[in-house]
């Protein structure tokens, strides 16, 4: 008969429930994308239910309301999702030491490869509600888009590639505003995903532009 195995130590039980947490808050949020997708998304958010979204991940409602404390949080959640993803992409540029103007291309690409994935009025309705989260009406659980920019900024900055008249939680806001801008309106069009890579990289470069060259003046 084989040993028991030991029980798992505090730590290690810690580690298995955070990933197990988090796996379960994706299977919730991959739920309601799939219900909210195809056809009319106005009309599949506003009718489906917490019980909904938690029988198509395969949870409880009560593990749904653990995690989330309506729809919106999962709209949220992406918004949280793709600024991570966002921060990953600018920690690997800066042990590369990549220079910003390209950083800042892979970082905004990054993001709309994440927008493009969800249904067109999940992203409109994303960042519209983003921009609530910015004015303090609603909250984030996790990184905020102006998280991801202010880091860019500041590695901008510390590259001496932007003028130090700026301070990075002001840049990181230009840049927050017209990007979710640009968000909002591919949600709301049939632009196709390349105008949204195109057009989010293009805002940034013109703000970066902006604040390199303050300091000239």
């Amino acid at each position: 008969m084989p040993p028991d195995r030991p029980p798992a130590q505090p730590r290690q039980r810690a580690m298995l429930g955070n990933t197990r947490s988090r796996e379960t808050r994706q299977a919730l949020v991959r739920a309601a994308l799939r219900l909210w997708a195809g056809g009319d998304f106005d009309h599949a958010y506003e009718t489906s239910s917490a019980a909904d979204i938690a029988r198509a991940a395969g949870v409880s409602k009560g593990t749904f309301y653990f995690h989330f404390a309506g729809k919106e949080d999962i709209l949220l959640e992406m918004t949280s999702a793709t600024a991570r993803t966002m921060l990953d992409r600018i920690e690997t540029g800066s042990r590369a030491d990549v220079p910003l103007r390209t950083l800042t291309d892979q970082v905004v690409t990054a993001m709309a490869d994440r927008v493009v994935r969800a249904p067109r009025g999940a992203a409109a309705r994303a960042g519209a509600l983003g921009s609530k989260a910015r004015a303090g009406e609603v909250t984030l659980a996790g990184p905020r888009l102006g998280d991801a920019f202010e880091a860019l900024a500041r590695y901008g900055a510390r590259r001496g590639e932007l003028g130090a008249a700026i301070a990075p939680a002001d840049t990181a806001a230009m840049l927050t505003a017209v990007t979710v801008d640009a968000v909002i309106r591919w949600g709301a069009s049939d632009h196709p995903s390349e105008w949204l890579h195109r057009t989010l990289c293009e805002r940034a470069r013109v703000v970066l532009n902006g604040v390199a060259h303050t300091d000239q003046h």
